[in-house]
């Protein structure tokens, strides 16, 4: 079985669209546990501080859970309480906005598809530009590829991210294997007057490219390719200057 989860919510067309694509091209039972409603940029975050409301959600051709919490959440309860059995693969998606360059770090997306690797999983995280008509082709390549690596075991406790073009899949160019780059948000907090008439800044962003060459997964999704990047939840800086520094300060290893 395929567990789904995502983070724009149970009701997101993006995650119905690949529920019934990955049920029609894996020929296997798809659970979809996802946040009852839009959780976007939580990126790894849990709750702590309540307890979680699971709530069942049975529909013409769908059943899944709805969890008041986060991406990471549904990920974690899951696997390991909903699910009956273990999932061949954590598909997480597909999300409405690009998981490229900086915004690996805040999505809730990729931070569900990373705690699925944490635990040992095999996942893969789904994402389409903003401006598209609908989610079909995303969902019809994505389950595609999802059937062709479920049980392949060099992906276990680890992450492939797929990031696909709004545009309809005629236009796309080939797949291509991406490195993460740094592309991200020029970032500015704007001060407004909320209903009390107090203080209050939002957060706004403008898309910048920065120079990270043509092998970037920005780069190449702006270019019209569909771009897949290999994901690994090790947070283990290469070694260098600065474990060498450590070293001479009689920090042993």
């Amino acid at each position: 079985m395929i567990l789904l989860v995502n983070d724009d919510g149970i009701d997101a067309p993006g995650l119905r669209a690949l529920y019934h694509a990955l049920r029609k091209h894996t020929k296997r039972a798809v659970l979809a546990v996802a946040p009852s409603s839009e959780r976007s940029g939580q990126s790894h975050a849990i709750t702590i501080d309540r307890g979680l409301l699971v709530t069942p959600r049975t529909e013409d051709n769908f059943f899944g859970f709805a969890i008041d919490g986060t991406p990471t959440d549904c990920a974690k309860l899951a696997l390991e309480v909903l699910c009956q059995e273990t999932p061949e693969i954590v598909v997480s998606g597909i999300n409405d906005g690009p998981n490229v360059g900086r915004s690996l770090f805040y999505s809730g997306t990729v931070g569900a598809a990373l705690e699925a690797a944490v635990l040992g999983h095999p996942a893969i995280a789904i994402s389409r530009s903003k401006g598209g008509e609908g989610f079909g082709d995303a969902a019809e390549f994505a389950a595609k590829w999802v059937a062709k690596i479920i049980g392949l075991d060099a992906l276990r406790g680890q992450v492939v991210n797929l990031n696909l073009p709004a545009t309809a899949a005629s236009t796309w160019k080939a797949p291509r294997l991406a490195p993460h780059g740094h592309s991200g948000f020029r970032e500015t907090y704007q001060a407004q007057r909320d209903s009390k008439d107090r203080t209050i800044w939002r957060l706004h962003g403008e898309w910048i490219a920065r120079p990270d060459g043509e092998m970037s997964d920005a780069t190449l999704l702006s270019a019209g390719h569909p771009v897949f990047t290999h994901l690994h939840p090790n947070l283990n800086g290469e070694p260098g200057a600065l474990t060498t520094w450590l070293s001479k300060q009689g920090v042993a290893k």
